[in-house]
């Protein structure tokens, strides 16, 4: 039976992060962010139980930093969740588990050309611990979510992954009433599914659909 393991590695926080999330804040959420820490975690899916210890040295080495080897830990995090100053919160993104991402298909590629034919999947995810002056305000931290990630091709993980089950069911065709309602029918159907139109989207297949259809008929 398959399980996962993880890696975890430090890693320097972009130094445009924390302004870049604080100029799409208000003024108030903004001011109550401190700093925000980030690391790696390496999502590893063993098809034949554990590795030996040969292997485990091989995979080790090709997820370490090459100038701080002693950077990556197996199942510890290196985020600090505490924070004298105020509340540390602690969030993490990765790809949608639904599909395999091409960072994992070139991972696994280079595994088994090391020999290591038991790594089935190997996802990368990022790890954000961010440090607020004091308690942190829900709506602040689900502002902050939104702008760390993709939702089209990623998904929060919540605790730990110990499966890359997706576990999702097929919904029900859903009809768009463009006709009816306009483009505030697509913009709802954006932000509910995350869709990503930006303006020209949002435009131009309003008018594809009021419009572009009946042109001629």
């Amino acid at each position: 039976m398959s399980k996962i393991v993880h890696y975890y590695r430090k890693t320097p926080t972009p130094h445009s992060l924390l302004p870049s999330i604080k100029e799409q804040l208000s003024t108030e959420q903004a001011a109550s962010i401190l700093r925000i820490d980030t690391e790696s975690c390496f999502n590893v899916q063993l098809s034949t139980g554990a590795l030996n210890e040969q292997d485990t040295a091989r995979l080790e080495w090709l997820l370490a930093e090459t100038f701080d080897k002693g950077g990556l830990q197996l199942e510890t995090s290196s985020l600090v969740a505490t924070s004298s100053s105020g509340e540390v919160v602690v969030v993490e993104f990765g790809p949608r588990m639904t599909f395999t991402s091409a960072f994992s298909s070139n991972a696994t590629s280079i595994c088994a050309a090391c020999g290591l034919d038991s790594i089935s999947r190997l996802e990368r995810s990022r790890r954000y611990a961010i440090t607020f002056a004091s308690s942190a305000d829900t709506t602040t931290v689900a502002a902050i979510k939104k702008l760390l990630h993709d939702r089209m091709t990623e998904e929060e993980y919540v605790t730990p992954l110990t499966s890359f089950e997706a576990g999702v069911e097929t919904k029900e065709i859903q009809w768009v009433p463009i006709m009816e309602e306009g483009r505030a029918a697509l913009e709802k159907i954006n932000e509910e599914m995350g869709l990503g139109f930006d303006e020209w989207d949002l435009n131009y297949y309003t008018e594809l659909f009021q419009v572009g259809f009946f042109v001629g008929g």
